[in-house]
């Protein structure tokens, strides 16, 4: 009887033990995804039906900045770097009290031995700079889009600078300026109409170094929506550089996709509508997990859209 009972017992253990094994044996998904058709127009619901249904499912739409192919893209070269931004001038009487500066070989230590010992190309007349009456307080002035491409040093970041300088005055009225930079967007654009924002004003990281007269110098007036250098009716010379952080131009996002299925939940179909016309590779990443490991698989499907 003891014997039975011992057999018992070590065959339970032993068919416990092949369906854990069973359990823990992981499957590729079988999974498939079809459409009723290829060709849809914009604002169609676009229905992707799934047979079976994977633990996890990721969406690439196919659409700019959805692209299962650039997924793991960190770097896009083509593109062709564009500057634009808008300033104010007021009171004082001046002239040409800013100017706009570009470094390749700056190191990125902000103080004065490190400004200097880079080497800075002034692009000031590639824009429109704001200008106002003697003592007036001046309208903001667009600058324009400037193309800054020629600058761009492959491998190597750029920096940008708002450099203030103000003279003496002759007399004792003071004549040095306020200046605002209202706005500031550097952006690349690419062959395929992609547009990749690369800094707005405050993205920037402006950090000023003083040259002359401390007492002065280019605040990120965050609160008011501005940089702004004020000489605070100064009868000193007064030089003062704005920089921002370095910018790696061709850097750019991996493409993402969007989690549309959880472990758990039953899916078996996919709803979405595309806005703009063209051909789209959709693409959904089906995977199944466990404890010790992940299987994926790939489908992919071409669908365009028309007006």
């Amino acid at each position: 009887m003891f014997k039975l009972r011992h057999i018992s017992s070590l065959l339970a253990v032993a068919a416990l033990m092949a369906s854990c094994n069973k359990r823990d044996k992981l499957d590729a998904p079988d999974f498939t995804v079809s459409t009723a058709q290829s060709t849809y127009k914009v604002g169609d619901s676009v229905v992707f039906n799934f047979s079976n249904s994977p633990d996890v499912i990721t969406f690439f739409s196919g659409e700019p900045g959805s692209e299962y192919q650039y997924r793991n893209r960190t770097e896009l070269e083509g593109g062709t770097t564009f500057m634009s931004f808008s300033s104010r001038v007021l009171y004082g009487s001046q002239v040409n009290n800013v100017r706009v500066m570009a470094s390749t070989d700056f190191t990125g230590k902000y103080d004065t031995n490190a400004v200097k010992a880079a080497t800075w190309t002034e692009i000031t007349d590639r824009f429109t700079m704001a200008t106002a009456p003697n003592g007036a307080v001046g309208v903001e002035i667009q600058s324009g889009v400037a193309n800054i491409s020629d600058l761009i040093v492959k491998g190597k970041p750029i920096y940008l600078s708002y450099r203030y300088v103000g003279e003496k005055p002759p007399g004792a009225t003071a004549t040095q300026r306020t200046w605002r930079i209202m706005s500031f967007n550097l952006n690349n654009t690419y062959p395929d109409g992609t547009v990749a924002s690369l800094s707005n004003l405050f993205g920037a990281g402006w950090v000023n170094v003083d040259f002359q007269n401390p007492n002065n110098f280019w605040k990120n007036e965050t609160t008011l929506g501005y940089l702004q250098f004020a000489p605070n009716s100064s009868l000193v010379e007064s030089e003062d550089w704005a920089i921002s952080k370095p910018f790696f131009v061709a850097q750019v996002s991996p493409d993402k996709g969007v989690a549309i299925k959880e472990y758990m939940a039953r899916k078996n179909e996919h709803v979405y509508i595309f806005t703009e016309p063209g051909t789209y590779k959709v693409t959904f990443i089906g995977s199944n997990t466990n404890a010790k490991e992940v299987k994926t698989v790939v489908r992919e499907l071409d669908i365009t859209i028309t007006n």
